[in-house]
């Protein structure tokens, strides 16, 4: 349910973000290096990245502000970060379907490392008393390799599990950036935990499709070898928690 303020209307889309329609001609972006740096609008609205809102009772902390014209009118999106490539990639080896990892409503990332743990999987959820989720905090407390939860804040809750034998030269193949050199039976893990299919986006990723390399030879204006990679290595730093880039601060509405 969107939330409407004046003339602007704010609707949570997921767990990491959250829009702006309605009378956005009234907001005024500021920017700094070619991005949104804060949005300032009518009755002293002032939004910069940074600051916390809330929004249907939901915290989010905003890094990013970003925007889009769509039939004329403007839409902002406003996020504390981006899925991390291991949400996609890695998340399949604790489970099986992402429905079950209340995807989009409290699963907010997935990481390959926190300065406490070294390399493992962490999963970032927002905390909630709902019993289904705390059914699912037991279940995964339980798993063979779970190694411990903890709070990074007061709206959010971590769990990190060691990097099991069997999965561990996916894992490896993933931080290398070797998503064609995963294993078969893992490729099949990862489509099936995000119900998509071999031509899908991860699909062509996972099994070097030539439609995709051809894609990106045209982006990127050089012809790509049949051996190359189509996605670029990850980075880990961005792959790894930072609790403080996530922590709520004092909030603004």
């Amino acid at each position: 349910m969107a939330v409407k303020c004046s003339n602007l209307i704010y609707t949570p889309s997921t767990s990491l973000a959250f829009t702006i329609t309605g009378a956005t001609k009234d907001i005024t972006p500021h920017r700094f290096d070619n991005t949104i740096a804060s949005l300032e609008g009518p009755e002293g609205l002032n939004i910069q990245t940074g600051l916390t809102m809330e929004i249907k009772k939901t915290l989010y902390k905003v890094n990013f502000i970003e925007s889009k014209v769509i039939n004329g009118r403007t839409i902002y999106t406003l996020s504390t970060a981006k899925p991390t490539r291991a949400s996609t990639f890695i998340t399949p080896m604790i489970g099986e379907k992402k429905e079950d990892f209340f995807w989009n409503r409290l699963f907010m990332n997935c990481f390959i490392s926190t300065k406490q743990d070294g390399y493992c999987i962490a999963l970032l959820f927002r905390w909630s008393g709902d019993p289904l989720f705390l059914k699912f905090e037991s279940t995964l407390s339980k798993m063979k390799n779970f190694k411990r939860m903890y709070d990074p804040s007061t709206t959010t809750v971590m769990f990190v599990f060691n990097i099991d034998t069997s999965n561990a030269d996916d894992y490896y193949s993933f931080i290398a950036g070797k998503y064609s050199e995963m294993s078969s039976t893992y490729k099949r893990r990862i489509l099936d935990f995000h119900s998509v299919g071999k031509h899908s986006e991860i699909g062509q990723i996972l099994y070097k499709a030539p439609e995709r390399r051809n894609r990106l030879s045209k982006m990127l204006g050089v012809p790509l070898d049949t051996n190359s990679e189509l996605l670029s290595i990850i980075t880990e730093e961005t792959e790894s928690f930072d609790e403080d880039f996530y922590k709520c601060k004092p909030k603004l509405r």
